[in-house]
């Protein structure tokens, strides 16, 4: 009976398993008297999984990037113990010298050449490179002539800062390379050349601008009273006129202040081992003295301040030397006087910058005049020790000559005791030293051993107290000295 059933119950299931045909026609209504659909009976309220979802998560790229990277890292530090700390280093200190190259790029590279346009600019950085870095004479001046020819083509001012700049750091380039001599043509060359344009400029600029303006009011004269004249046109035109002969008065003082500064290179450079030639570097410096004297008394003349520019105050003041630069390119001089024991040409050269040193610093006094005062002494000194026969004739006694340079010795010390820091500095408490010895030598003059000794011994404990080691060596020798008598 079971079997029966069994069979029976698999047929039915057959046939409900058979596809049904469905209805050509769908109806809107449904019959009430209609079989309600079978519900299963089992419902454990979850619902069905999609057949579309993949059971893996899709990650995104920086995610696969982030797990990657966890993996990669994870006892990195236990494998490269070593590298990893140098790796982190280098990076850090990368990034530093970037900063650090930037920095100096922006407040110490690009302001030199800020005044020059970018053609002449990149042609000079190329030069300053082959000078500075990897000096090569040969490339660096191809560039400089690369940049001065750029730079006249573009209508710069021929005597302007900007090309007597890059001739000056042409030579400076030569004589690092240990190229003096050409050096020194260098510089010959651009000192004439500039000077003989600064000559046309002030013999001629002023002249022209008052003839030109002459002959302006000589037309409107002429003009008939009916005619009306263009009174704004002609006020303009003055009005360029001199603003084109205060840029020549101000280019003419800074090219002239140029002529002096090469001229004392030249000194400096013609005295060097590298050529050992004394007249000319004396001749250089003369030269430089002369301009400065020169100009000096020209600006006296015209009612111009000595120690600023022509054209007026401001950014443009310092356009020639100021008092302070005349004064050294004299001490300069009467340095070289003194070297070669001219005493007697030395001496008004000192007395003369000690005069514009004076008159720069007002109540302000620096080491300058303290070393000015010294020298004073020092020159008055070497003149008395002089041999009788290599003196001057002079309306002074030897007697009063000495106790002229002990009053000037004593009186560097007495100033230089009144400036106190920052102003004090190294040339100051050098100055001291060789004051005191200077005092030192005027008493043993003045045959009196024991004042000498005492000065001496100040002069030692003076040289040993700020390291002046050959300070201290003078004075030990003149201890000795006195010590055989």
């Amino acid at each position: 009976m079971f079997r029966a059933a069994s069979r029976r119950t698999s047929a039915h299931a057959a046939k409900l398993l058979q596809p049904q045909p469905k209805s050509l026609a769908r109806s809107i209504y449904i019959n009430s008297t209609t079989r309600p659909t079978l519900q299963p009976r089992i419902n454990n309220g979850k619902p069905l999984a999609s057949p579309y979802i993949s059971g893996t998560r899709h990650l995104t790229i920086m995610q696969k990037i982030s797990r990657k990277y966890r993996e990669a890292s994870k006892g990195i530090w236990r494998k490269n113990p070593i590298l990893m700390p140098l790796a982190i280093i280098s990076v850090v200190g990368g990034a530093f010298i970037f900063a650090y190259i930037s920095y100096v790029e922006v407040t110490r590279v690009g302001p030199q050449y800020h005044k020059f346009p970018p053609p002449v600019a990149d042609a000079l950085r190329t030069a300053v490179y082959y000078t500075e870095i990897d000096l090569n004479p040969a490339k660096a001046m191809k560039a400089y002539r690369e940049a001065l020819h750029i730079a006249f083509e573009m209508g710069i001012h021929p005597y302007s800062d900007e090309i007597l700049g890059i001739k000056l750091q042409v030579a400076m380039m030569l004589e690092k390379a240990g190229l003096v001599k050409p050096a020194i043509d260098v510089l010959e060359r651009t000192k004439n050349e500039t000077l003989a344009w600064v000559e046309e400029v002030t013999v001629g600029n002023a002249a022209a601008a008052a003839e030109k303006v002459k002959e302006a009011q000589t037309q409107v004269q002429k003009t008939p009273a009916n005619v009306k004249v263009d009174t704004e046109a002609i006020r303009e035109t003055e009005e360029d006129l001199k603003a084109v002969a205060q840029y020549e008065a101000r280019q003419r003082d800074r090219a002239l202040k140029k002529v002096v500064g090469i001229a004392m290179k030249l000194g400096e450079l013609y005295s060097s081992d590298y050529i050992q030639d004394e007249k000319k570097a004396e001749a250089a410096q003369v030269a430089a003295v002369e301009i400065c004297l020169k100009e000096m008394h020209r600006r006296q003349r015209l009612g111009l301040p000595v120690g600023s520019s022509s054209s007026g105050e401001g950014s443009d003041g310092e356009a020639w030397l100021n008092l302070t630069e005349i004064a050294t390119a004299l001490a300069e001089l009467a340095a070289t006087y003194t070297a070669k024991e001219r005493y007697e040409l030395a001496m008004p050269l000192y007395m003369r910058a000690l005069d514009l040193i004076r008159a720069a610093e007002g109540t302000s006094i620096s080491c300058k005049q303290v070393v000015l005062l010294n020298d004073v002494a020092t020159a008055l000194v070497g003149q008395v020790q002089l041999p009788p026969k290599s003196q001057p004739q002079q309306p002074v006694t030897a007697e009063q000559t000495v106790e002229a340079a002990q009053k000037w010795a004593e009186k560097a010390i007495e100033v230089a005791a009144h400036i106190q820091p920052p102003i004090r500095d190294e040339e100051c408490d050098i100055t001291c030293v060789v004051a005191t010895y200077n005092l030192g030598e005027l008493a043993e003059l003045q045959k009196k051993p024991e004042v000498a000794k005492k000065r001496y011994t100040e002069a030692k404990a003076l040289a040993d107290g700020i390291e002046y080691e050959e300070g201290s060596m003078m004075a030990k020798e003149a201890l000795k000295r006195l010590g055989k008598k």
